[in-house]
C-alpha cells in the first residue's frame, strides 16, 4: 500500500451513501490520505457496518455527527436522491465546506446546489467515469477510481483556489481530473455514456422480443452482441434516473443518431453501394482512431494486440510471460472475442520500451502479436 500523504487536503470528509462508489472513494482517500479522518452515513445501518469493517471509513454515524465539522462532504447517491439530501444538509454543513457528489448528470445536481446550499458553501459537482456492474459496499474498490478520468463542474461561485484543491484531491487518487460546465458535462455523456446504454437497452430487447425461433437466438448471440450489450446489465433504477436527469441532451444525442440510421438505410434501400461502403469505412477508420485514452487527459500508452487461441488460461499465460520480463501492463482489453476461435486482447505499456520488449517476448513464445499506434 502507496504511504499515505503527510499533509491532507481536508481534516474531515462525510461521505453520505456508502455503496460501490461512496466505499471506493472512502477507500481511496484513506490509503492516499486525502482527509485526515473519513466518516460515513447510509440509510442502510449493515451498509455503514460493513464500510467501517472495510476501512472506507473511521466512523459512521448518524447525519449530523458525520457531517459535523466536516470540511469536505460527498454525496454518493443516486441522481435524484442527492438533490433531495441537498435541501436536508445545509443547516449542518460548517461555514467553507466543500460539497461534491458522483452523479452521472451534473446540471441538474449543479442548479440544486446553488438553490438549497447557503452562502459561504463551495459546491463542486463531480463525475468519476468509472463503475462496474456490480454494486453495494461490497464491490468497494480503490483501483475502481485509478487511471479514471474524473470530471468537476464546479458552481459559479466557486474559487479557483477550491477548484485545483479539488483537482489535487482527483490526482492524489490516481484518477485524472477534468473540469468542465455542467450542460457540456451532460451534452458530452449523453453522447458517450448515455445514448450507447440506451441502445443496448433497446438492442437487448428487440432480441428479448422478437418472434420465432427464439430458443435459438440466445444460442446465436455472439461476442459481437454480448460486446454490444454488456452495459444493459446496469441497475435499472441509477439508469432511469441519468436518463430522466439528463434527458434533453439524451434526446438530442437520439435524434443526431436516427439520422446517421436513417442516411444509411437509405443508401442500403435504393443500392447505393459506393456510398454505403463510403459511410462504413469512414466509421471503420473513425474507431480505429479513437484513442484508448482521451488525448491529453492522460499520461500516452504505448499498445500491443496479440492474438489468442482458445485455450484455457492463455490471457494468464500471457500475462505471466510478461510479468516474469519485469514489464509491468498497465491496461488490459478484450478487442474481439469469436467463439471457440479465440480472439484478441489489448495490453497498454507506459513507456514505448516496454511494449517493444513485450513484442519480442511474447513473439518469442510464438503468440502473433502486433504493435498499434
Amino acid at each position: 500500500m502507496e504511504e499515505r500523504s503527510n499533509n491532507p487536503l481536508f481534516d474531515k470528509c462525510c461521505i453520505i451513501g456508502l455503496g460501490l462508489m461512496g466505499g471506493s472513494l472512502g477507500i481511496s482517500m484513506k490509503r492516499y490520505g486525502v482527509a485526515r479522518e473519513c466518516w460515513g452515513f447510509d440509510q442502510n445501518m449493515s451498509a455503514m457496518q460493513e464500510a467501517r469493517s472495510r476501512g472506507a471509513v473511521d466512523r459512521a454515524e448518524d447525519l449530523e455527527q458525520a457531517l459535523d465539522s466536516a470540511d469536505l462532504v460527498v454525496l454518493a447517491l443516486p441522481i435524484r436522491q442527492t438533490i433531495e439530501m441537498l435541501k436536508k444538509i445545509g443547516p449542518h454543513l460548517r461555514a467553507g465546506a466543500v460539497v461534491t457528489d458522483v452523479g452521472s448528470t451534473k446540471e441538474s445536481i449543479v442548479q440544486a446546489m446553488e438553490t438549497y446550499l447557503p452562502t459561504g458553501i463551495s459546491a463542486v459537482g463531480g463525475h468519476p467515469m468509472a463503475g462496474s456492474e456490480k454494486t453495494g459496499i461490497e464491490a468497494a474498490d480503490p483501483l475502481l477510481l485509478e487511471n479514471a478520468v474524473y470530471l468537476l463542474t464546479p458552481a459559479s461561485n466557486v474559487s479557483r483556489d477550491v477548484v485545483e484543491k479539488m483537482e489535487q484531491m482527483v490526482y492524489a487518487m490516481k484518477a485524472y481530473p477534468v473540469v468542465l460546465q455542467a450542460e457540456s458535462h451532460d451534452h458530452l455523456v449523453a453522447l458517450v455514456s448515455h445514448l450507447p446504454h440506451l441502445l443496448a437497452v433497446a438492442l437487448v430487447n428487440t432480441l428479448r422480443c422478437s418472434p420465432g425461433e427464439r430458443e435459438l437466438l440466445p444460442a446465436l448471440a455472439g461476442g459481437g452482441f454480448r460486446d454490444t450489450t454488456r452495459i444493459a446489465m446496469g441497475d435499472a433504477s441509477l439508469w432511469y434516473d441519468i436518463f430522466s436527469t439528463n434527458s434533453r441532451s439524451l434526446k438530442e444525442a437520439l435524434q443526431a443518431f436516427q439520422v446517421q440510421v436513417d442516411q444509411l438505410w437509405s443508401l442500403l434501400e435504393n443500392e447505393q453501394e459506393q456510398e454505403a461502403r463510403d459511410e462504413l469505412e469512414q466509421a471503420r477508420k473513425y474507431r480505429r482512431a479513437l484513442p484508448y485514452r482521451g488525448k491529453g487527459l492522460m499520461p500516452e500508452v504505448f499498445e500491443l494486440i496479440i492474438m489468442l487461441p482458445d485455450v484455457p488460461g492463455v490471457i494468464g499465460k500471457v500475462a505471466t510471460l510478461v510479468g516474469e520480463a519485469g514489464l509491468n501492463i498497465s491496461e488490459v482489453e478484450m478487442l474481439k472475442n469469436r467463439e471457440n476461435e479465440g480472439g484478441s486482447i489489448r495490453l497498454g505499456f507506459g513507456r514505448l520500451a516496454e511494449r517493444d520488449e513485450a513484442l519480442l517476448v511474447l513473439e518469442e513464445a510464438g503468440y502473433r502479436c502486433w504493435k498499434r499506434g
